[in-house]
């Protein structure tokens, strides 16, 4: 039988594994008794550090927390020579998930204080960090190396939000696309930092959906870059992973030309996505997909939930696929579910 850690790099390497993993973010799987079940059931640990520590110079950061009907808020400003911006952050009291009330980025002058932010950002190897959690996590699962999202789809997520975005792309692409280059640049040196690192496997948080991301802008800011950093980690034997948890179907060929490794957080039809994952298979066939269990289940019956697990496994590639919680699931009913899809892919997988 093999180890939590053995069964998903089977899946990452495109090798047949005893059966389908199951894994968790560790964030996402609080400790506890049921916690220690689901590790003896198999499930592996999905844990994520970076090979690297950021110091941003001549930058005052302060960070203000505050309550806002209700709601736990932080304000993070940063004060630079050029003038100070802010950012607003819901902070969930479930499972610390931050979601940005106020973007940093608010006006067409902001991307002049953001880009010297940027431009002053020093990176700073940290591997001798990761190789010690990487030895406490031994064979329980496995540690991933966590990158900064490309500069499109972390203007979009972290900065500016879709609305400002997309009218300064349409009006002033010249600032926008310099603001890019930056990032890039600084992108490219955290790549070279993992691509030297002690980490196996690489990761990208891009939380792409095509509702958004459409393919003009996918083709245009991110498969270059998809590909100049897998061909630059894979020359170090490193695996490359993109979260991609949204709507794929008018991507899939896109994502095809790309030489990423692992579509990761893959998002079930069921779960509102909108690519059944029988054709990603096909399409994607030199790649892993790693699909996010769908929260939905936390509100059904066992036997909906076993029946559910069990469709599902007919129609994956046993060495391509995983299921992984890499999405909140819902509090006080996440226990009961994941122990009987733990059972279910005993039974099925």
């Amino acid at each position: 039988m093999l180890t939590p850690r053995e069964r998903i790099m089977c899946v990452l390497q495109r090798e047949v594994p005893d059966r389908v993993p199951l894994g968790a973010y560790s964030f996402l799987l609080p400790r506890g008794s049921v916690e220690r079940k689901l590790r003896e059931k198999g499930c592996g640990i999905v844990h994520f550090e970076k090979v690297y520590d950021t110091e941003i110079k001549n930058v005052e950061i302060c960070i203000e927390e505050k309550w806002e009907n209700n709601e736990k808020i932080a304000i993070r400003t940063y004060r630079t020579p050029l003038g100070d911006l802010y950012e607003k952050i819901k902070i969930d009291p479930g499972y610390h998930s931050q979601w940005i009330k106020e973007f940093m980025i608010k006006k067409l002058s902001d991307y002049r204080i953001a880009k010297y932010i940027v431009e002053n950002t020093v990176y700073h190897k940290n591997y001798d960090f990761f190789i010690e959690v990487e030895k406490n996590m031994g064979e329980d699962g496995i540690l991933i190396a966590n990158m900064d999202r490309t500069p499109l789809q972390r203007t979009l997520i972290e900065l500016t939000g879709t609305e400002r975005l997309c009218i300064d792309l349409y009006e002033r692409p010249d600032i926008v696309e310099d603001f890019f280059n930056s990032l890039e640049k600084k992108q490219d040196e955290i790549y070279k930092i993992a691509a030297d690192s002690p980490a196996k496997i690489i990761h990208n948080w891009d939380n792409l959906t095509e509702d958004i991301t459409e393919p003009r802008l996918f083709q245009k800011y991110c498969l270059p870059l998809y590909n100049k950093y897998a061909r630059m980690l894979h020359e170090k034997d490193k695996i490359y992973v993109v979260h991609m948890d949204g709507k794929l179907n008018h991507l899939k060929d896109l994502i095809k030309k790309t030489e990423i490794d692992v579509i990761e957080s893959f998002t079930l039809p069921s779960a509102g996505g909108n690519l059944p994952i029988e054709e990603a298979k096909d399409i994607w066939e030199n790649k892993s997909i790693i699909a996010n269990l769908p929260a939905f289940l936390c509100y059904k019956d066992e036997n909906f939930i076993r029946k559910f697990i069990q469709d599902l496994l007919t129609k994956v590639p046993k060495e391509r696929f995983m299921l992984d919680v890499s999405e909140d699931l819902p509090q006080g009913f996440w226990r009961n579910t994941l122990l009987i899809v733990a059972d279910a892919i005993q039974v099925y997988g």
